[in-house]
């Protein structure tokens, strides 16, 4: 029992500290009512500003959500018709007043027209090439005459932005929401750049500062600065710093404090302006109400306090179990990931130093989740599809893959991730992905060792007959949709001669050129085998949204198949020159067992082969 006191008791001592603290430094707030009452103000003022501000940036970010929420369902319906399009949009007209689709370069491709020049400045390149989120730093004048903001976002597909989407919103909204700020009549906030020009105004703005001066800059110029800021050059310095600061001046003969914030969004400023002479009230003192509350509260402290020992208790037994399990997860070489989706913020839990060569405590927020895969080999890309189409599974699912990730400069390790979704309960959206991620290199080089020596021509190395029969079957059953399956035969023009004159040692090399090299035009999706003799098989995967691509691809390499195979052999004396003839046959949702492609495959080689050799043909019925 003493020992499990001391187990808790340092803890107790920090609680008893914080408590004893507390009392104290309620008495020292009660014994500073001296405080001038002007700097609580100002105080007051830079917590004001900087919650305003924050809701400011709250909701330029709320319409900027919208409007990818927008571009989502645009970039859904590229392939529709411009009427689905259009009713799409008119559903977001409530809450943006215009909006427009551009191009990648800049140019309009439909909805309203905004009169906006994203070249300037290098806007247009943060949205092409960063995929970032613009907000344009001044405002526009509308056909309509109204004056609004324009919000930008790029459209993307397959990896990369096919276009930009403005949308605006008046500039009166943000006055009206200007003008719920403050009490007092002559205060007011308002919006500006970092030029001095005004972006927004309102009833509250035309009290203070309307009509004095067309911008800041100028209305300060007129104005008398006092205190650390004691000029315009200042001002201006303070306002690139992009940080928060607080200026005093006079203005025939009335004092002002002004308070400077830096937006998220555009170069932008909210400048908050209130009148001194409202800050010097009387110096506050405590009534007997608040002393009774300050009593109540010191109670309700005294509960808070208890619960508090409680959580200690109970917090000490959950770190004794978490050790446990950062041993059990050190054991196993293993590390914890988390990905939230809304927002979007992805943390890793564990050494991953040891594991990947970076410091512990990783976390991505936002588009930057996406830099993860950097981390991934080039050929095990396809695990970033597989897993977003996961994402659409019943909570409970399990995702498991094998990929390499990289450990250190230029070295990759086997890793398997093991991880499943949990959902929202009541609208079934997903909440978070948890998965696990285990050092798996020793493992699966053995297993692929052994797995290599049973499915691989002892020649070669590339797969044999039997393997490869079965690998294509099972890409076979794969085939949906924009998903093909293209099967590729390979026959040697000419290599009888290459045993007869050259003898088996040629014809061995022969052979063996011909894997490696048609390995190395499919490195990625892709089965190569040989099927006996001088004849090969490959097998790929091609997600093509059109047939057009699709027999783009086929063409290309079978071009190249050709190409790499016109070979000339010599021992010294004798030279003999070989080419190839292939074959080519693209699987349809028909055709899901191997003998049948094998024989349309087999077919088109024929036409190969009575055709001159050296060529290629695609079996078509």
């Amino acid at each position: 029992m003493k020992k499990r006191f001391w187990d808790f008791g340092k803890y107790y001592f920090i609680l008893l500290f914080v408590l004893i603290f507390s009392f104290i430094a309620i008495a020292s707030v009660c014994g500073d009512v001296n405080e001038s009452a002007a700097e609580v103000a100002v105080k007051n003022l830079e917590d004001d500003a900087r919650l305003f501000t924050s809701y400011f940036d709250d909701m330029v970010s709320q319409d900027l959500s919208h409007l990818n929420q927008l571009g989502k369902r645009l970039e859904e319906l590229a392939a529709s018709s411009q009427q689905e399009v259009q009713e799409i949009i008119d559903d977001y007209k409530e809450i943006f007043h215009s909006i427009e689709v551009l191009n990648t370069e800049g140019n309009r491709e439909y909805g309203d027209v905004i009169d906006i020049d994203l070249t300037q400045g290098g806007l247009l390149d943060s949205l092409v090439f960063d995929r970032e989120n613009v907000v344009y730093g001044g405002k526009i004048k509308e056909q309509d005459g109204q004056e609004s903001i324009v919000l930008c976002t790029p459209l993307e597909r397959m990896g990369g932005v096919i276009g930009i989407l403005l949308g605006t919103v008046p500039v009166s909204g943000i006055d009206e929401f200007m003008d719920r700020w403050g009490y007092a009549e002559e205060d007011c906030v308002f919006v500006m750049n970092n030029k001095g020009s005004y972006l927004s105004s309102g009833k509250k703005f035309d009290n203070v500062l309307g009509g004095k001066a067309n911008s800041y800059f100028t209305y300060l110029t007129n104005s008398n600065l006092k205190g650390e800021i004691a000029s315009i050059a200042e001002f201006e310095r303070e306002l690139l710093k992009q940080e928060a600061f607080s200026v005093r001046y006079s203005y025939i003969n009335k004092s002002y404090v002004g308070r400077f914030c830096p937006s998220k969004f555009g170069n932008w400023h909210l400048g908050f302006i209130e009148r001194a002479d409202n800050f010097y009230k009387e110096r506050f003192s405590f009534s007997v109400k608040t002393i009774i509350l300050l009593a109540i509260g010191i109670a309700f402290w005294a509960v808070v306090m208890v619960f508090a020992m409680r959580a200690v208790y109970k917090n000490v037994g959950f770190r004794s179990e978490l050790e446990r399990f950062k041993i059990i997860y050190n054991l196993e070489q293993s590390i914890i990931l988390e990905m939230s989706f809304s927002p979007k913020r992805l943390e890793f839990f564990g050494d991953t130093k040891v594991m990947f060569g970076e410091e512990n405590g990783i976390v991505l927020n936002g588009e930057e989740v996406f830099d993860v895969y950097k981390y991934v080999h080039e050929d095990d890309q396809s695990v970033r599809g597989r897993i977003h189409r996961f994402y659409d599974e019943e909570e409970g699912s399990v995702f498991t893959a094998e990929i390499r990730i990289k450990n250190g400069a230029d070295s990759y390790g086997w890793y398997r991730i093991s991880g499943t979704v949990i959902k929202d309960k009541r609208f079934g959206t997903n909440l978070k992905f948890v998965a696990k991620i285990e050092n798996a290199d020793q493992q699966i080089a053995e297993e692929k060792d052994l797995v290599q020596r049973a499915e691989n021509d002892l020649l070669t190395g590339i797969l044999n007959k039997k393997t490869m029969e079965e690998k294509v079957a099972s890409a076979l059953n794969g085939v949906t949709g924009n998903n093909h399956c293209i099967f590729f035969m390979v026959d040697l023009d000419n290599f009888k001669n290459v045993n007869d004159k050259l003898g088996h040692i040629y014809g061995d090399k022969a052979i063996v050129d011909t894997a490696h090299l048609l390995t190395e035009l499919f490195p990625n999706n892709a089965y190569v085998g040989r099927l006996g003799g001088d004849e090969f098989a490959v097998c790929a995967v091609y997600d093509a949204f059109d047939k057009e691509s699709m027999f783009e691809y086929i063409k290309k390499k079978a071009e190249k198949i050709c190409e790499v195979n016109r070979r000339t052999y010599t021992n010294g004396t004798v030279s003999v020159d070989i080419s190839s003839s292939v074959g080519i046959a693209v699987a349809l949702d028909s055709e899901k067992n191997f003998e049948t492609v094998y024989k349309m495959a087999d077919s088109a080689l024929y036409r190969s082969k009575n055709g001159g050799k050296n060529c290629y043909h695609i079996y078509q019925k």
